[in-house]
């Protein structure tokens, strides 16, 4: 069984470099690396990067692409080049423990009916009173929300399974660190609708992959997400952006199955305007009545 590992990245050679020396230090290394790359100055140009890839050379492939801005557009440029059976996505601002391939492609050998899966991210913070009570509050206005069973909700918000210490069957898969079976992308791509730093593209195709395939959460594969800063734009313009891919994934993969569910969605949505008074700021509430505004003048362009 052959791996493939794609990293989109944009100006973080640091975090790149960083990711990478976790990558190098698996048991079982992939059979290749793929960087698609879309920074201002090309990371093939750096000379501390490519010094550090110098020496495994030969042991992996490894491939340099400089690709227009857009995760979602870099993601689906790396699947066509990928040669492995598997293919991973990382973000460049994880860092993977070292037995990290080791246990998902044992699981994908061992379960072929599996079609995707993820790991888990350590460091995920004990839920303290404080953040039972957020949790609570994002389960009662059907919010994104972690600890829990790894299920779409009817509004279209993910129940992610972070924070649970066992094997389960999931609907979701979490970008920084998920892999698919190559056969998967025969059907499915990232949708370049959801541009820029596209907010939910992991849902997106997580969501349309579920409703006829098996994914799986396994929490022995352990990866932590460093969250990078940049790359998401000011607290308005990322709340207008989250607003706007909320809304879209919704009407492409609820809607359609039943009507009703947008009940459930503008519920979600009066959810995200109380959470901005009590939890967030007045940038993010704006942030989501711009992507209110955003949603409504580009409906017709979306659906």
């Amino acid at each position: 069984m052959r791996t493939s590992v794609i990293v989109s990245t944009k100006n973080r050679v640091n975090e790149v470099i960083r990711f990478t020396k976790s990558l190098f230090n698996q048991i079982e290394l992939p059979d290749e690396l793929i960087f698609v790359d879309s920074s201002d100055v090309p990371i093939k140009s750096n000379k501390s990067f490519i010094d550090f890839l110098e020496k495994w050379q030969g042991e992996i492939d490894i491939c340099h692409i400089h690709s227009e801005v857009g995760l979602t557009k870099q993601r689906n440029v790396g699947i066509k080049k990928a040669t492995g059976d598997i293919i991973y996505f990382f973000d460049d601002d994880t860092i993977l423990e070292p037995d990290y391939l080791q246990i998902m492609n044992k699981t994908f050998n061992e379960n072929p009916d599996y079609m995707g899966g993820m790991g888990a991210i350590i460091g995920m913070p004990e839920q303290s009173f404080k953040g039972m009570i957020v949790n609570l509050f994002r389960r009662f206005f059907l919010l994104q929300h972690d600890y829990s069973n790894g299920k779409f909700q009817i509004s279209g918000f993910p129940r992610h399974p972070y924070g649970i210490n066992k094997f389960m069957e999931v609907d979701i898969l979490g970008g920084c660190g998920m892999v698919y079976r190559k056969e998967i992308f025969k059907e499915f791509k990232f949708d370049e609708n959801l541009t820029g730093y596209s907010y939910m593209e992991d849902a997106d195709l997580s969501r349309r992959v579920s409703y006829r395939n098996n994914l799986f959460y396994n929490p022995k594969a352990k990866l932590e997400h460093k969250r990078a800063v940049g790359g998401r734009g000011n607290i308005r313009n990322k709340r207008k952006m989250y607003m706007v891919s909320h809304r879209y994934l919704f009407f492409k993969n609820f809607y359609r199955k039943n009507k009703l569910y947008i009940i459930s969605h503008w519920w979600s949505i009066f959810g995200l305007i109380v959470n901005s008074f009590i939890f967030e700021s007045k940038e993010a509430r704006k942030g989501y009545l711009d992507g209110l505004k955003e949603f409504k003048r580009r409906r017709k362009e979306f659906l």
